[in-house]
C-alpha cells in the first residue's frame, strides 16, 4: 500500500493594524532620524538608553499626537506640558517603554546592522552613521508626520543629559 504524504500549507498571516506599523523596519528608521537630529542639535553623542524612549512615544497615538502637534523650535518642557489634563498618558511611557524594549532592541541592532547608527559600546553613545536626511520622495505620506516627530524628539532630548529626560518623562532607566 503506497504512503499517503499530506502536504501542510502554511496558513495566510494577517496582521492586525499594530504589528503593521509597530515593525523593527520602521522602528529602525525612526532611531536613526532620533539620533540623527540629537547629533545636529548637541555637541555631545547620543546616549543609548534615549533610543529605547523613541518607539514608545511614537507608537502610542496620544503621545505620537503631542510630538506631531509640538513646534521643533519649542522645548522638551512644551511637549511634556501636553500632558497637564491627561498625567496618565505621560506615565504611561514608562511602562510603554518596558513593553516595548524589544521591539526598540530588535530596531537598535537593524539600525545598526544597516549602518544607520554606530553604537560605541565602551560610552554607551549611538552616533548616525548615515547622516543624509531621508528623501521627501522616500517617505511614505502616511509616516511622514511620525518621521518628522523622530526628528523633533531628538532635538528636544539633545540639550538635556539622562537625568533630566527620565525626570521630566517621568522614566526609570
Amino acid at each position: 500500500m503506497p504512503e499517503i504524504v499530506t502536504i501542510r500549507r502554511e496558513q495566510p498571516r494577517f496582521f492586525n493594524e499594530a504589528q503593521l506599523v509597530q515593525n523593527v523596519a520602521l522602528g529602525a528608521t525612526l532611531i536613526w532620524r532620533f539620533v540623527a537630529s540629537h547629533d545636529q542639535a548637541s555637541k555631545a553623542a547620543c546616549p543609548l538608553p534615549f533610543c529605547f524612549t523613541v518607539l514608545p512615544i511614537l507608537f502610542h497615538h496620544v503621545t505620537r499626537a503631542a510630538a506631531v502637534s509640538t513646534l521643533p523650535s519649542s522645548p522638551l518642557a512644551k511637549f511634556v506640558e501636553k500632558f497637564d489634563q491627561k498625567r496618565e498618558n505621560l506615565l504611561a511611557i514608562h511602562d510603554l517603554m518596558l513593553a516595548m524594549k524589544a521591539l526598540s532592541l530588535r530596531s537598535i541592532q537593524l539600525a545598526a546592522k544597516r549602518d544607520l547608527i554606530a553604537i560605541v559600546p565602551a560610552d554607551g553613545v549611538v552616533v548616525p552613521s548615515l547622516k543624509i536626511k531621508l528623501p521627501a520622495a522616500r517617505q511614505p505620506e502616511a509616516l511622514r508626520p511620525m518621521l518628522r516627530a523622530a526628528e523633533k524628539l531628538g532635538g528636544w532630548c539633545a540639550p538635556h543629559d539622562l537625568a533630566h529626560i527620565a525626570n521630566q518623562l517621568r522614566l526609570f532607566f
